[in-house]
C-alpha cells in the first residue's frame, strides 16, 4: 500500500486527524492553530487537569494570545483532549510530540517524557502515520531514540511503515508579535517522503518561510544553535554590565548607540536568563559535544556567567539592605507578561536572599498569595511603600504599581533596568545607576 500518497492527500485536503502529545506552551498553541485551520485535533497529555480544562473550554494559557481561537475551535468540535495517550494516538494520521525536555540539577539532559511519548506512539502501531518531533533534543535523538523506540514497540519499519519528521518549536511565550503562524519554521525528514509530508503539514498553517534542511540532525542542531547564540551574547552583555558598574558608564546608553550599526544585535543585561530554552538547550549541545570529545569552553563559560547574575544582583541588595527595612521582590516569572517560573532567575534570587538572611516579601500580579507561599516565600498582601524594591521581573503592571510601592526614600535595585528615569532615593540597575 502506498502510505505516502494517501497521507499526503489527507493533509492537503485537511482530512488528516492530528494528535499532539504535550499541551503546554508549545503544544496547546499548535493544537489551536491546526484546529482553526480546519483539522480535527486531539490534544494528548498525562495532566488530567489540562485535559479537563480544554474539554470545558477553559484556556489556561491566556498570555499566549490564543483565547478567542481556542474557545471557537473547542466550541465547534475541532479540538478535544484526552489523557489516554496510547488509545488517543491510534485514531490519528499525524502525531506531533511537544513534550518538555529539561535538564536536571546537574544540567544533564532529561528526555524521559520524550521516551514515554515515543513508547506510547509505538504501542499504538502507527502504520502509515507521520510522527513529528518538535521537542528540543541533541542531534540524532529523533532518529536514534524516538524512531527506534517507536520501531521497537510497534515492530514497524521506519521509512516504510511510518514516517518521521522534525520541526523544532520556536514558541516565545507572551510574544504577540512573533506568533506561530508568522515565524519561519525549520522542517526535516528521515527521507524524501518523510520531508515532503512534514513540509506539506506545516504549509497548511505557517504563513512564513518554511526552511527545509537536509537531515533530522541538522534541524535538531539549528534549535541548539539559536539558543546557544543567545546565551553567549547575553553573557557578553552581562560582563559588560559589570564593567559599566565599575566605571560608572550606562550600559543601556552604550547598547542603544551600538544598535545603530547593522551588524549589532542588541541583548540586554539583567538578573539572569530563564525559561525553557536559553538556560536549558545549550546543555544538550554540551552534553553531546562531551560524548564526542569536543570542547566548547566559550559556551560553558557563557552559561556560568548567566547563572551568576542572581548572585550578582543579590550583592546589590546586600549593599543597600538595613536590618528592619521593608523589602519587596517584584516578580517571580522568568520574563514579563507570563505566568511561568521555569528556570526563573527571580526564584533563584529569592533563594539567595533567604540564605543571606535578608527578610523580604514577594509580589507577582500573575500569582496568588497561596501560589507564592507554595514556593516557600512570604507573599505581599498589600502593595504599600517599601524601603527597598527589587525588580526581579519587569511585568508591565509595574509601571502602575510603582506609584504605590516607591516613596522618596525608596532604594530600587532594578534587576531588569525597567526604570529609565530616577525614582525614589536612587535606582541601582544592572550596569547603570540613576
Amino acid at each position: 500500500m502506498n502510505f505516502f500518497n494517501s497521507l499526503l492527500e489527507k493533509i492537503k485536503n485537511k482530512k488528516a486527524k492530528i494528535g499532539i502529545i504535550g499541551l503546554g506552551y508549545v503544544g496547546l498553541p499548535l493544537a489551536v492553530c491546526f484546529a482553526k485551520n480546519g483539522f480535527q485535533v486531539t490534544g494528548l497529555d498525562i495532566d488530567k487537569n489540562k485535559v479537563k480544562a480544554i474539554n470545558r473550554g477553559e484556556n489556561y494559557l491566556k498570555e499566549m494570545g490564543i483565547n478567542e481561537d481556542f474557545k471557537k475551535v473547542v466550541r465547534e468540535g475541532f479540538l478535544k483532549a484526552s489523557s489516554e495517550i496510547v488509545s488517543g494516538c491510534k485514531n490519528q494520521d499525524v502525531i506531533i510530540i511537544c513534550v518538555p525536555t529539561p535538564v536536571d540539577k546537574k544540567h544533564r539532559p532529561n528526555i524521559n517524557s520524550l521516551k514515554k511519548a515515543a513508547k506510547s506512539i509505538g504501542l499504538s502501531k502507527p502504520l502509515g502515520k507521520l510522527i513529528v518531533n518538535e521537542s528540543t533534543v541533541a542531534p540524532s535523538t529523533t532518529a536514534s531514540i524516538v524512531g527506534s523506540i517507536i520501531q521497537k514497540e510497534s515492530r514497524l519499519r521506519r521509512g516504510n511503515d511510518f514516517f518521521l519528521g522534525c520541526s523544532p518549536e520556536r514558541i516565545n511565550p507572551g510574544d504577540l508579535k512573533h506568533r506561530l503562524e508568522n515565524t519561519p519554521k525549520v522542517v526535516a525528514g528521515l527521507g524524501k517522503e518523510d520531508l515532503a509530508l512534514t513540509k506539506a503539514l506545516y504549509e497548511m498553517i505557517i504563513k512564513a518561510l518554511l526552511v527545509t534542511v537536509s537531515s533530522l540532525e541538522v534541524a535538531e542542531t539549528v534549535k541548539l544553535l539559536e539558543n546557544s547564540y543567545r546565551a553567549v551574547n547575553n553573557a557578553l552583555i552581562n560582563e559588560l554590565a559589570k564593567f559599566c558598574q565599575k566605571t560608572g558608564l550606562d550600559v543601556l546608553e552604550i547598547i542603544e548607540a551600538a544598535k545603530s550599526k547593522w551588524t549589532f544585535q542588541a541583548h540586554y543585561p539583567g538578573v539572569g536568563v530563564g525559561g525553557h530554552c536559553i538556560p536549558v538547550d545549550p546543555y544538550y549541545l554540551l552534553d553531546m559535544a562531551k560524548k564526542e570529545g569536543v570542547k566548547m569552553p566559550m559556551l560553558e563559560k557563557a552559561l556560568m556567567e548567566n547563572e551568576s547574575m542572581p548572585e550578582f544582583v543579590a550583592g546589590y541588595v546586600a549593599n543597600n539592605y538595613q536590618p528592619g527595612s521593608k523589602v519587596l521582590v517584584y516578580g517571580l516569572s522568568y520574563k514579563p507578561g507570563v505566568k511561568d517560573v521555569r528556570e526563573s532567575p527571580a526564584v533563584a534570587l529569592c533563594q539567595i536572599l533567604k540564605k543571606r538572611k535578608i527578610k523580604f516579601e514577594v509580589y507577582d500580579p500573575f500569582y496568588t498569595l497561596s501560589e507564592i507561599r507554595g514556593f516557600g516565600l512570604k507573599p505581599c498582601r498589600r502593595l504599600t511603600r517599601f524601603d527597598l524594591l527589587i525588580v526581579a521581573t519587569d511585568h508591565q503592571q509595574l509601571e502602575k504599581d510603582a506609584k504605590q510601592i516607591i516613596g522618596p526614600k525608596t532604594i530600587i535595585i532594578d534587576g531588569r533596568n525597567f526604570f529609565k528615569k530616577k525614582v525614589g532615593k536612587m535606582v541601582v540597575g544592572v550596569g547603570r545607576r540613576l
